[in-house]
């Protein structure tokens, strides 16, 4: 067969037979134009290159030659190489914006596309559940409401560490995380503590419930409830997990992003990543991902409390004659002139380690002695 020849559609067939009638003269250009619905001026174009090419004159001028826009084929090989090597974890929007940034290279999504599914390198993407829930609209303004949670994971080096983290619900962004080495009460106090120190007092936070923020069928008091309680801060503790769908959605991008992230930064240490974490990671995402609350003023209230003696872990004792209470198996001292009989006092253990003693707000020096408080107790 030539390869000059071509296949004919009905179509064509039918444009061929009509041009072959106006070329004849059996029927006008203008009857030619509406039996093959084209303009007067696009069917005396088709006649014109019947009449010099015969058939052939009906293949299109583009036939053979390749797209002004195809993918050069060392580009291909390229980009298929830094899918399989430097950039096998990223999915395909993350793998354009790095190559971008990092390698100099710009390719299109439909292009990358072609490419990744001709050579099997399609990361599958997550797929929604069948079971649908009905979006909650967003609150209007930043910090009316903080979402935090917490997910363990191997973010680095095969690792598994917790990264707690709270999103404002009005724009999406993240306000504040951390990697730490399990979700306690003090290492989820940290966080909400710079959270406050850095932006002020939000109207509400919104957990699930675990233990250490609280269940909502026992009437208890944890340690964050109480902190938070004591600034004026609303705990609210979400029944379902998809009550918090926003931060796990959010979850969901880091671990697809986060992890890749981390590992092409080669970070070894815990440190490090959370240095990476707030410096570069957090301003790129809030920049690419946060959207614009429907009312430009802030909710944050200015703080006015010392933190260090909120945000700490508090233990209360009642205070016995002498001045005594008892404390780590020993016998305590308040060391203060007046007599503290019977009053409550406050045992502060500070997110640093340190431990300080209030009563009623108001610090207070104790010393500890050499009797043991058990025997001392059974004596009594």
């Amino acid at each position: 067969m030539s390869t000059d020849g071509i296949f004919m559609t009905k179509e064509k067939a039918k444009i061929y037979r009509y041009a072959l009638k106006a070329l004849n003269g059996e029927i006008s250009t203008e009857a030619f134009a509406q039996k093959i619905n084209k303009s007067l001026r696009q069917a005396i174009r088709i006649k014109q290159k019947i009449a010099k090419e015969d058939f052939l004159g009906l293949k299109h001028g583009n036939t053979g030659k390749a797209p002004v826009n195809k993918t050069p084929k060392s580009l291909e090989d390229e980009l298929v190489k830094l899918l399989k090597g430097k950039y096998h974890d990223f999915n395909q929007s993350h793998f354009i914006e790095k190559i971008y940034d990092i390698e100099g290279i710009e390719i299109g999504k439909d292009a990358l596309a072609r490419i990744a599914k001709e050579n099997g390198l399609q990361k599958l993407t997550y797929r929604r559940k069948n079971n649908v829930h009905k979006p909650r609209a967003r609150l209007p303004r930043e910090g009316m409401l903080l979402q935090f949670d917490g997910s363990e994971h191997k973010w680095f080096l095969n690792i598994v560490t917790d990264l707690l983290l709270a999103i404002d619900d009005a724009t999406g962004k993240i306000i504040e995380a951390e990697f730490f080495y399990g979700e306690t009460s003090n290492n989820v106090m940290k966080v909400l503590k710079d959270i406050v120190q850095n932006n002020g007092i939000p109207d509400a936070f919104y957990f699930d419930q675990a233990g250490i923020y609280g269940k909502i069928d026992r009437e208890w008091e944890s340690q964050i409830s109480r902190a938070l309680d004591e600034i004026d801060c609303e705990l609210i503790l979400a029944s379902t997990p998809q009550a918090k769908g926003r931060v796990e959605r959010v979850f969901r991008t880091l671990q697809d992003r986060l992890i890749s992230e981390l590992r092409l930064q080669k970070l070894e240490c815990i440190k490090d990543a959370n240095k990476y974490l707030k410096e570069v990671f957090i301003p790129e995402f809030n920049k690419q991902f946060g959207v614009i609350p429907a009312d430009s003023s802030p909710s944050y209230r200015e703080n006015k409390f010392d933190l260090n003696m909120i945000f700490c872990k508090k233990e209360a004792r009642k205070i016995g004659g002498g001045n005594t209470f008892g404390y780590k198996s020993f016998v305590w001292v308040v060391d203060e002139k007046f007599n503290y009989t019977n009053r409550k006092l406050n045992i502060n253990t500070h997110l640093d380690g340190t431990v300080s003693f209030d009563i009623m707000g108001r610090k207070v020096a104790a010393k500890k002695t050499n009797k043991d408080y058990r025997f001392v107790k059974r004596a009594a």
